[in-house]
């Protein structure tokens, strides 16, 4: 790919500058559409039985909240499952809500240090709520599996995808929505 094609989808520009260009008009709000019910039924439907990762789906359904179509998506978040690389160490749910989240400041925000701290805020509360409801953060405790082995990746297929990490793809969901809102309304 030449960087001409690279710059045009946003990468030699960066992502935040292509969003903040996109969503930084004076009436934007970092939240087009977040309704949580909404988001986690797309997440879902993309996660199963659209047979992305979760991270995949919880990042296509945080891009469509915010009104923004990438060729970059979902590609960008594949790495993010299986906790980073199939290493059971954090969820993609919520290293790709971390991505959206900061996507969603950095098109209101620019000052930087500003806009630091309100991502740290965002993806920090976002984490701990998500710990609550589960306990933990990480992959393999979450799963019960480790997905480097081919045993590991077979059960997730057979049951634990569709049992267990599809409530976590839900509730991320619904949570990303709900931290958008609140960013939103932040920001108006």
């Amino acid at each position: 790919m030449k960087r001409r094609e690279l710059v045009k989808m946003g990468v030699g520009l960066g992502v935040a500058g292509v969003v903040g260009s996109t969503l930084s008009t004076a009436d934007a709000a970092p939240c087009v559409t977040c309704d949580p019910d909404a988001m986690a039924k797309s997440a879902v439907k993309h996660f199963i039985p659209g047979k992305l990762t979760c991270g995949e789906a919880v990042l296509l359904a945080g891009l469509e909240s915010l009104g923004l179509k990438t060729k970059l998506a979902p590609d960008i978040a594949l790495g993010l499952g299986g906790g980073v690389g199939l290493q059971g160490n954090t969820c993609g749910v919520v290293t790709s809500a971390a991505m959206i989240l900061g996507l969603a400041v950095g098109a209101v925000e620019k000052d930087y240090k500003k806009k630091k701290m309100a991502t740290f805020k965002a993806v920090g509360k976002f984490s701990k709520a998500f710990e609550k409801e589960f306990g933990c953060t990480g992959c393999r405790k979450l799963s019960g599996l480790d997905l480097t082995t081919v045993e590991g990746r077979k059960k997730f297929m057979a049951s634990v995808k569709s049992e267990r990490c599809s409530k976590l793809v839900a509730f991320g969901a619904k949570m990303l929505a709900a931290s958008l809102q609140e960013l939103a309304r932040e920001y108006a």
